[in-house]
């Protein structure tokens, strides 16, 4: 009996061994191409966005206090904040771009309501709500000049 069982112990450590390492090597070399995968894709989203005032050429607009913080602040959540997030904007653009044209375009005080007026508004129950037709590529499509006066 005793024999019988020492045989049977050998057997299964030489099976589960050969098998452990086998799965080992293969996981091993599984994490290896996740991780040289991981690296290419970083690689490409590895893109410093451009401060929000950085084509103005007026120097009132472009070093005034306030739109320095405004912009200082959007400039520190897109390049370093933004990237640690693994959260999908539901928009095109995304509310931080979004933010950027529309302050941009309609100034400080428009651009900052428009912008909270979006942060709101993005999230999957407020999704509900939208028409089918502005959905294009699993993104809705919520451009500034949409929110431009019309004559």
């Amino acid at each position: 009996m005793p024999k019988l069982f020492v045989k049977a112990a050998i057997l299964i450590f030489f099976l589960f061994s050969g098998f452990v390492s086998v799965s080992q090597s293969s996981l091993i070399s599984d994490i290896q191409l996740i991780g040289e995968k991981r690296v290419e894709v970083l690689k490409q989203e590895k893109k410093t966005r451009p401060y929000i005032y950085s084509g103005k050429t007026n120097p009132l607009v472009k070093y005034n206090p306030v739109n320095a913080v405004f912009g200082g602040l959007l400039f520190i959540y897109q390049n370093a904040l933004s990237q640690q997030f693994s959260a999908n904007c539901l928009y095109h653009p995304s509310c931080s771009d979004f933010s950027k044209q529309s302050v941009r375009e309609y100034g400080l005080l428009k651009g900052v309501f428009l912008s909270a007026d979006r942060v709101m508004r993005c999230n999957r129950i407020a999704a509900t709500g939208i028409h089918p037709l502005r959905i294009e590529n699993n993104k809705v499509q919520d451009p500034v000049d949409f929110y431009r006066f019309r004559k």
